[in-house]
Parts: structure tokens; sequence; C-alpha cells
């Protein structure tokens, strides 16, 4: 009998050592999953040069796609800190989020601060609108002679919208007209931290979508927080312009003191999460480029902007990303760089492109005009025709600068995924409405939004930068904002329509898509165009596959087209095993032949077409071959802001999309001759350097 119970004994040890060695394995599966997760952790630098204790601070965070699983939360080493998720990936991993705390810093002393998944923590209570009343905050907007606003007191209880709620920090933004004039509005977005700091962002705005007598208005604007003067400037405010309210290196402005933080992400976790291209440079800190970069704020100002946009030639706004964007990548985040990606997109006020709606009060909705073209006088060059004679309101007074959507830049995007303002996020939805706006509306198919390249005055540019512009901002609108469901149902109509014209009905083997007749025809009857401009179409169709803002079946068709669109670039260098294609240091020319008659039938998609790109290079009198190693010939081969530069974006996605042909086009190209004099020029010209994910 004790001999039994000591068996009995004996086993129930023997249970309790292996419940507590299978505890310590998950305990200790855990500890290692933990560190793994640390080392995989986001770093994120923050440094002032005043220094202190509990200092505010807001940036905004993109996330690679699972990195942050949607059972999980974002979770810092520091346990005063806020992540709201704004948007997600398909499978519900977090792809950005506004991250907000508090933390002490010593002066001039970088803090690293690691953002990772971890487990969700119960919700403390948000910063409210009675916390902002209870700091004794205060603000005006005057704009002499015109009137004056005020915010004070029982005031703050009444925003126009709801940004973000949280325990460290809470945003709404609010709005009043100015004086009695129906255009002028003054705006307010506004920031309330734990500890009674708050952050403002003022600006006034002059321009609606159908309230009649859009003009000029000259006067002085001034600025006034909790009692003291911040900003005050005359102030000439064209039609559709908006001016913040801030200059010099103030770009906000704080109440009860500035910590004058400053963020700096990692930029190589930033490229890898494929919110923004991959580039290839390191652009040292003392590059001419800083030269370019505007430093210190001026209302309107042209900053990095060219003088007439739609000019032709190379300028450093024009690509996926312009140069001002791109630096930031290339330079590890360069404050210098942050700063004139700021004051660029605060310059964007410049342009009459500010159409919001006066019944909503936000950007308009697609569904809501479909007949709707924007009318004269607000400087926007090509501007299409309504088939229903609707339009804006004429405008009158002085032209804002000239906007041309063929040349336009990406204006406000980089500038709320490194800030989470959601100021510049309503730049870009701005931006995309006004070109959708300027369009006939037959051409883009009414509330489509339908860019196409041969019509309603784009181009193959133009409707690559607009797509591009309409993707972003498809891509940082907030999940839960009913404007998102509008510029992703149209990025996912283009893809639908490019798809239907060149696959699903078999067109040109050659992957070009329709360009404007340029009347620019090679006697005999041959049709030729740009091919550069048809990579920037190429470019901005491989970012749409990056970005994932469409459904699966949308993927399964841009995947197609795709596939086919690729060919215009490695048919061009060389091709594949299965492509009869060109030689490849002819890759980038000004001008290629696209068809062997002047009228070839596109729509039909019948042609006729060259069976190849050997029979271009046949037709052309250019060489078919070329050995590795051989040099690039025409386009410019060793600079890299030319034809060769404007390849690489459509090159490097079809390289990373596994386009047959595409690595070997890579090497062909990059082991050329003189390849190496064009990588090095993209050191202080980065805005065409982009390179695979895949080949680093």
């Amino acid at each position: 009998m004790f001999l039994a119970y000591q068996i009995v004994a004996l086993m129930k040890v023997t249970q309790f050592v292996r419940l507590r060695l299978f505890q310590w394995a998950l305990v200790a599966t855990a500890i290692a999953t933990a560190s793994a997760t640390a080392v995989a952790a986001v770093n994120l630098k923050l440094v002032s040069p005043v220094g202190g204790t509990a200092l505010p601070f807001t940036v905004g965070q993109a996330f690679k796609k699972g990195e942050v699983p949607a059972s999980s939360a974002v979770v810092a080493d520091i346990s005063t800190i806020q992540a709201l998720v704004k948007n997600r990936w398909p499978d519900g991993t977090a792809k950005f989020a506004i991250v907000s705390g508090h933390v002490t810093l010593s002066a001039n002393t970088v803090r690293t601060i690691n953002l990772r998944a971890g487990i969700p923590t119960p919700a403390a209570t948000p910063i409210s609108l009675a916390n902002l009343q209870a700091t004794g905050v205060s603000a005006s907007i005057w704009f002499s002679p015109f009137g004056t606003v005020s915010w004070a007191g029982t005031q703050w209880t009444s925003p126009a919208l709801t940004l973000a709620s949280g325990p460290e920090m809470s945003a709404w933004v609010f709005r009043k007209p100015i004086g009695t004039d129906p255009h002028l509005v003054a705006w307010l977005e506004v920031r309330a931290y734990k500890g009674g700091r708050v952050n403002v962002l003022p600006w006034i705005e002059n321009g609606y979508l159908r309230v009649a007598g859009p003009t000029e208005k000259i006067g002085t604007a001034t600025f006034i927080l909790g009692g003291t003067q911040r900003f005050s400037q005359a102030l000439t405010l064209l039609n559709h312009q908006r001016a913040v309210l801030a200059s010099g290196t103030t770009l906000t402005h704080w109440y009860r003191g500035d910590p004058q933080i400053t963020a700096r992400h990692d930029t190589t976790h930033l490229m890898a999460t494929k919110m923004v291209p991959n580039y290839r440079s390191i652009t040292p800190a003392t590059s001419p480029l800083f030269a370019r970069l505007p430093a210190s704020y001026i209302p309107l100002d042209q900053a990095g902007y060219p003088l007439r946009m739609g000019q032709p030639g190379y300028h450093p706004s024009i690509g996926l990303l312009p140069e001002w964007d791109v630096a930031y990548l290339t330079t590890g985040a360069d404050p210098r760089a942050w700063r004139g990606i700021m004051i660029n997109a605060y310059c964007a006020g410049r342009y009459g492109i500010h159409f919001r709606d006066e019944t909503t009060q936000r950007p308009l909705a697609f569904s809501t005009y479909p007949d709707l073209v924007m009318g004269s006088g607000a400087g926007t060059l090509a501007r299409g025709a309504s088939s229903k004679n609707l339009y804006t309101p004429p405008a009158t007074g002085t032209a804002p600068p000239i906007y041309g959507s063929t040349h336009h830049p990406s204006m406000g995007y980089m500038a709320y995924l490194l800030s989470g303002w959601n100021y510049f996020l309503e730049e870009m939805q701005l931006l995309a409405t006004a070109n959708f706006l300027k369009n006939n509306n037959f051409t883009r198919q009414f509330t489509l939004g339908i860019f196409e390249t041969y019509a309603g005055a784009n181009g193959p540019r133009g409707a690559a930068w607009a797509i591009r512009t309409l993707l972003q901002a498809a891509t940082i609108t907030p999940d839960a904002d009913p404007l998102r469901a509008q510029f992703v149902n149209s990025v996912v109509a283009n893809v639908n329509y490019y798809h239907g014209r060149y696959v699903a009905i078999p067109n040109n083997p050659l992957g070009l898509v329709q360009p404007y007749p340029h009347g620019d025809y090679v006697p005999g009857g041959v049709f030729d165009a740009p091919p550069w401009q048809d990579d920037f179409v190429t470019a901005t169709f491989g970012y749409i596959k990056e970005l994932e803002v469409s459904d699966p079946a949308t993927q399964v068709k841009l995947s197609q087209f795709l596939a086919w669109k690729y060919r215009s670039v490695v048919g061009r260098l060389g091709g594949s095993v299965a492509d009869i294609a060109i030689g490849y240091p002819n890759g980038a020319l000004y001008t290629l032949f696209y068809s062997p008659t002047d009228k070839p039938d596109w729509t039909g998609g019948k042609g006729p077409w060259y069976a190849n790109w050997a029979a271009v290079a046949q037709a052309m009198q250019l060489p078919a071959f070329a050995a590795a190693g051989a040099p690039l010939l025409s386009g410019h081969p060793i600079e890299a802001t030319y034809y060769w530069g404007n390849l690489m974006p459509a090159l490097s996605y079809a390289v990373d999309h596994g386009a047959p042909g595409a690595a070997a086009g890579w090497d062909r190209v990059t082991t050329a001759s003189n390849f190496p004099i064009q990588a090095a020029d993209y050191i202080d010209n980065p805005v065409w350097g982009v390179r695979p994910r895949t080949r680093q």
C-alpha cells in the first residue's frame, strides 16, 4: 500500500516537473520571440536643442505589411506613448499610424525610441475638448480689412473635425468664416497634449467649389496665440489658394513652450514598407542638393517648385516623389531635408487647386459632381470641357501661378507620412480632386476619374502623375474616412480601364500605351513617340502594385496588365529568352517607333504593330544586339536626370515583380562600361535613382 502511494506520488511529481518544464519552455519561447521582435523594432530618433522632461511629440509612422498584426498594438520602450493606426494593409496589419507621446531628452542628445508590435492595453482616458479648454489657450486670426475670428473658452467645444483621440494627444480641426466674405475662411489644426501644451497649425483659405465670384483678396494676416502675436504680414491671397500663417523656421505654433523636437525616421525601414520607392544613393551632408532645398518658410513662396509648372525639360520636382522628399530618404533623414519637405508642402498652397466643397467643408466627392469641370481663372493649364456645360464659377483678378498636371509633383504625401498633420493629407486630397475636376467629364468617365494617356490634355506623363497622386491620396486617406472609398474606387477604375484596353483586348506586343497625337511623324507614315513618358506610366502602375490599395480581383488584373506593360521596358534592354529585342545600349532614346503607320488602330488593338523590339530596331536602323559591358548610348547615359534615369523606376519595379528578362536587363544596364558615371550622378540628383528591392 505504501509502495503504491509512493508510485502515485512520484507520478504526480513527474507530472509537476513536466508541467514546469513545459511552462519554462513557453516562457523561453516568449522571451526568444520578444527578443526577435525587439531586434525587428522600428527605430525612431528624437532630439531637442533645449531638452527637458515629459516633452510632447507626434510623428507619422509607416509599417511593413505583417509587421504589426491586426490583433496587436504598436508599443514602445517608453510607457508614455500612443499609436493610432489610421490605415491597414489588406491582411489587417498596420500600415500607417500617428504616434504621439512624451519623452525626456537631454539637450542635443539623440534618444532612440523602439516601436514594435505588442499586447493591446486598456484604453486610458483621452485628452478631451474640456482639457483643451482648461489650458486657457486662445487663438485669433485677423485678415484686415476683411475681419477677425477668435477661439477661447467654450468656443473650443465645436470642432469641424476630430482627427485623433488619445491619452497622450488629441487633435481637432476648427474653422470660422472671416467677416462677411463668402470665400475667406480661417482654419486651425490643434493638437492638445497631456500636461497642457498645445500645438497649432493655422491657415487662411480663399476658394470654394461653386460659390460665385472667386477673386484675389489683399490684406494683412495676423495670428495670435495665447495673447501673443506669432505671425503678421501683408498677404495677397489669390483665388483657390491657401496660406499657412507661419514664417521662417517656425512652422507651427506652441502654447506653453515649444519642445523643439526633431524626429529622424529610419529611412531604410521607411523604404522597406513600400510606401515610398527604394532609392539607391547615399547623399552626403556636404551635397549641393541642400542648397536647392528651402530652409525658411514664406507663405505662398515658389520654394522648390518651377517658375511655371509645365515647362519642358528636367525639373527636380518631377518623379514618383519630388527631390525634397527623396532627399530625406537618401540622406538618412537629414533635418534639412525634413524642413525642405514641410516648407514645400506648405508652399503648394500657392496653386489655385483648392476647390473645397462648401456643402461639406471637405474635398469634393466624385459621385456628387459627375459633370462638373473646373472653370477659368485658377491658373490651371489644359482644362477640359463639360458635356453638360457645368463649370465652377470663373475667377477674376490675378491668376495663381501656373499649375500643369502633366508636370505636377506629389505635394503633401511625404510630409504627412513623416508628421501626421492632417493639413498635408488634405493637400493631397485637394490635389487629387483638382486633377479630376480639370478633366473633361466624358473623358474621365464622369465619376470614375479615369486618366487617359491620349486624351484630355494628359498625355502619358500627365496620366501617370495624376494616377500617382490619386494612388497616394488613396493610400494615406484613413480607412475610416468616407473619402477613402472614392479614391480607392478611382484607382480600381483606372486599373480596370487599362486592363480592358490593353489586355482583355489584345493590343500591341511592345507593351506601349497610346500617347497623344503629337504630330511628330517620321516620313513614310511611321508613328513615333517618347518612350520615357511611357516609362512614367509603367512605374506608376508598378507603384500601385506595391501599395495594395485595391481588392484581390483588381490586383490580379493589375498583375496581368503589368505583365504586358513591362514588355516596354524589358524589350528595350535586351529582352528575355522568349523575346526578340532591341540592343540595350539604345534603350533610352528620346523617341522610338511605335507603329509602321501613322494611324494605328489602338482602340481595337489591331495596329498594325511591329512584331517585336528587334523589328523596331531594324526599322530605325539600330543594332538588335549588344555584348555585355557595352556602353549605354543615346539618351544622356551618364546623367541621372535624363532618359536613362526616367527608365530606372519602371525597370526596378519590373525586376521586383519578376517580369521575364527584367533582372537580366538590370544587369546589362548596371554593368555597362559607362554606367558608374550615371550611378555617381544619383548621389546629388537622387530623384530617379530607384533600384530594385531584390537587387541590393
